[in-house]
């Protein structure tokens, strides 16, 4: 089975779309260099805010791994572009403006929504919900309640997000879909709704 891509986070989508190389008056148009926006965040965690790979990678909710290879592709094609002289478009990528995210108060289940606004949460059911910012974010110490933690079955914290969806039942595992709560999906061999599990 194939896993599915993550999202990656970015803060906002970036204005600025295009560079052209002026040469000598005439403007290059050939062949244009494309940096996707999950590419461009990178540069920008790293090179111009100067934030630490595995915080840039903890902001972007991905590996430290694939900011490592984002950042490096990223940055090679920038380089290609001002040798070569070649126009960079920024556009498209696998990414979730920040604004779209959202977190329970009541259960502490996070989401992303790319396509529409919630008012209840989709795993409690509760309307105490609100938009996580990555300014937010920072401001809050690591470590704390409420930052990342998810309430375990024994009333004690876990560490997040389920990572896989597990049938109660008959021990059957999925890989957690994110944004989608793991009893909205059924057992394909028992029918029993799924549990999130680490």
């Amino acid at each position: 089975m194939v896993r599915p891509r993550r999202f990656r986070r970015i803060f906002q989508e970036h204005q600025i779309r295009c560079f052209r190389p002026d040469l000598n008056g005439d403007i290059c148009h050939a062949d244009p260099v494309e940096v996707t926006m999950d590419e461009l965040e990178a540069i920008r965690l790293k090179d111009y805010q100067d934030i630490k790979q595995g915080k840039a990678a903890e902001i972007m909710d991905i590996s430290q791994p694939t900011f490592h290879r984002i950042l490096n592709l990223a940055r090679g094609k920038v380089a290609k572009a001002l040798i070569e002289g070649k126009m960079i478009k920024i556009k498209g990528g696998n990414f979730v403006a920040d604004k779209e995210r959202y977190k329970c108060k009541s259960c502490s289940f996070e989401w992303y929504s790319p396509e529409k606004e919630y008012e209840k949460c989709p795993d409690c059911g509760s309307e105490h919900i609100h938009k996580i910012s990555t300014v937010e974010e920072a401001q809050t110490p690591t470590g704390q309640p409420g930052m990342g933690m998810r309430r375990g079955f024994s009333g004690g914290r876990g560490a997040g997000q389920p990572r896989v969806c597990k049938c109660p039942n008959c021990g059957y595992e999925s890989p957690k879909t994110p944004g989608v709560p793991c009893r909205n999906t059924k057992c394909p061999e028992c029918s029993t709704p799924l549990c999130g599990a680490d």
